[in-house]
């Protein structure tokens, strides 16, 4: 044999593919590859006049001899392992072609067929078989992939549209609250909203071992080891549960209103979980085909949404954050006439330089030592000068917009919400969820009461004898002192609102300050397309160095971070009096966090905006 057919029989044998295994024989380690290639080219040394077969008998042999040592046996294997992998890998990649999701099958195939190939029994058995037959009509590679393919296909038999749904560890209380989670977003992925959220969720969750105890574990009933099909017993047993169970303590609200579920009822709502979370895996493995940089479904929204009218909220909104901007503005030049020990050189620098803002370039304490003065002055100064003023400008915009009266507000607020919203709460609200977390830390009594007369509509004659109370007009005062409660509730999360949005506008506003100094900065920077391409499109060094090869780019990439830091230094030094030399390795931190966050994504757009905060 010559030695390009001796290189290729060598390579045949040593080199791996996959090299993760999940249950069988532990993984591949890429430290074996050198012995793997050493030991297959002393055997070829040896046995200059072996083909492929005689290799494959030869280490066939050594794993079948319980005489031999473990590590023999070990590497005996991963060369039969190395010989298959590669057809292996080309039999999946054509096999996932045939179903409806051809990258997550493949992934999900691939973990099969490695358990099976690294565990030394299972791939020792299909081997067995192979030799045992007398007539060889395919080569062991196509055997191996036809005992592979019978071994996908009995999982897939095993699997089913309801192990999709029920296939939940319930020993476990955290996987249990993941696979729940997962749910959750699939349902909302699907455009299913609340109310109909958490009744999928609170039914899936009987659901589950209920089908689970009946199909899966009663010997009676498992049918080989498929996941069969519900029947209607099980969906009868779900709503039973489901209507004994929802006005228990601390169900969601959206469960205890509404009439009782049926069976018919069960079985829609958990058919369309299993639609939800079969086209859930679908987006999964688009997102992580195309796009690398997965955005997380987000529903936060501004928390001052509390105008019915999105039109009118964002007017709101924009309002009171230019009127609040604007007052800032006043704020930092009347700053000589505050009173403070602070020495009027330095007021104008507290905020932009140490108020605590991602690109904040000192700490409370560092600024107060190069001013002379202690930390309880700065933090005072802050409170007093900034954050008292603001607050109640805010306070006094909020009360010309929405009432003069906070009082009468809250009490119309919670009046509408118990009576519009206590079925379906806006999820995404603040003053919304404030108010479910405190109903749910009411007493059962108090939480049954609520449910049945808001959730039920419930009359309360029909009350009085459900709930055993004394008279109507007992549970009329227990009405009242439970909407106080949330009526005080309400006023509370108005103030932490309104501190929240005062820091929210403050942090943006100087923030934007320093931004500002680096943008400008960039702009006119030579190097400014270098780091476009390194922090504003995420490509690495060395992508950039083979669209740029004349560039040296770790180099330029480290040259203008310090003429950004350079700028900084003249800026506060210039500005304000402060000298940041000591302080240099923050100064390079404030940037790499300024690079990252996409601050420099389109340049252009510095020409076209106004700076008005410098």
């Amino acid at each position: 044999m010559s030695n390009g057919q001796h290189q290729e029989i060598i390579d045949q044998f040593c080199i791996l593919y996959e090299r993760t295994s999940h249950k069988g024989y532990p993984g591949f380690k890429p430290s074996l590859q050198p012995r793997l290639k050493r030991r297959m080219e002393q055997l070829v040394q040896l046995h200059p006049e072996w083909h492929t077969d005689d290799y494959v008998d030869y280490f066939w042999s050594l794993i079948n001899q319980e005489s031999q040592p473990e590590s023999e046996q070990q590497v005996a294997h991963l060369h039969l392992v190395a010989y298959l992998d590669a057809s292996r890998c080309h039999f999946i990649r054509q096999f996932s072609r045939k179903f409806p999701l051809p990258l997550a099958t493949c992934l999900h195939f691939f973990d099969l067929t490695t358990d099976v190939l690294y565990n030394r029994d299972s791939l020792k058995k299909i081997i067995d078989n192979y030799k045992a037959t007398t007539t060889h009509v395919a080569n062991l590679k196509t055997y191996v992939e036809g005992a592979l393919k019978n071994i996908i296909l009995d999982q897939i038999n095993w699997e089913s549209d309801w192990h999709l749904l029920c296939n939940v560890d319930l020993t476990s209380r955290r996987k249990f609250n993941n696979a729940q989670q997962r749910l959750k977003e699939a349902l909302l992925r699907q455009g299913i909203r609340e109310p109909m959220i958490s009744q999928y969720c609170f039914a899936w969750q009987y659901f589950v071992p209920i089908y689970k105890n009946n199909r899966r574990y009663n010997p009676n009933q498992r049918k080989g080891r498929a996941w069969v099909q519900p029947e209607l017993s099980d969906f009868e047993e779900t709503a039973r549960a489901y209507n004994l169970n929802r006005f228990v303590a601390n169900t969601p609200l959206q469960v205890s209103s509404g009439s009782n579920v049926t069976a018919q009822m069960i079985q829609q709502w958990m058919t369309s979980c299993i639609d939800a979370l079969r086209n859930y895996q679908e987006l999964v493995e688009t997102s992580r085909d195309t796009d690398s940089y997965e955005k997380h479904y987000d529903l936060s929204v501004n928390p001052w949404e509390i105008v019915e009218s999105d039109q009118d909220s964002d007017e709101l909104i924009n309002h009171v954050t230019s009127s609040l901007q604007a007052q800032l503005q006043t704020i930092d030049q009347n700053l000589e006439k505050i009173r403070s020990k602070i020495p009027q050189q330095f007021r104008q620098a507290v905020m932009p330089l140490c108020y605590p803002h991602e690109l904040s370039l000192l700490v409370q304490e560092q600024f107060a030592k190069k001013v002379g003065v202690n930390q309880g002055t700065i933090a005072r100064f802050i409170a007093n000068t900034y954050k008292s003023p603001l607050l109640t400008q805010l306070d006094s915009l909020m009360r010309t917009q929405l009432s003069p009266d906070l009082d009468s507000w809250s009490q119309t607020y919670v009046n509408e919400f118990l009576s519009k919203r206590f079925a379906n709460p806006n999820q995404t609200h603040e003053i919304d969820q404030t108010l479910m977390v405190t109903i749910n830390s009411l007493d059962h009594q108090s939480q049954l009461l609520l449910r049945l007369y808001y959730g039920q509509n419930k009359s309360i004659d029909t009350l009085v004898e459900d709930l055993a109370y004394e008279s109507t007009y007992t549970i009329d005062q227990n009405l009242i002192s439970i909407r106080s409660e949330l009526q005080r509730v309400v006023r509370e999360t108005i103030h932490k609102l309104q501190i929240s949005y005062v820091e929210q506008v403050t942090r943006a506003y100087y923030k934007q300050v320093v931004s500002c100094q680096l943008l400008t900065a960039l702009s006119r920077m030579k190097l400014r397309k270098i780091l476009k391409m390194r922090y504003a499109q995420r490509m690495p060094e060395d992508k950039i160095a083979l669209l740029l090869p004349n560039e040296n780019i770790s180099q330029a990439i480290n040259y203008a971070k310090q003429q950004l830091q350079k700028v900084l230094l003249q800026w506060s030094y210039g500005n304000y009096g402060i000298s940041l030399e000591a302080e240099k390795k923050q100064v390079s931190k404030v940037i790499e966090i300024w690079l990252n966050q996409l601050y420099c994504l389109d340049l252009n757009e510095k020409n076209r905006r106004e700076t008005p905060y410098v």
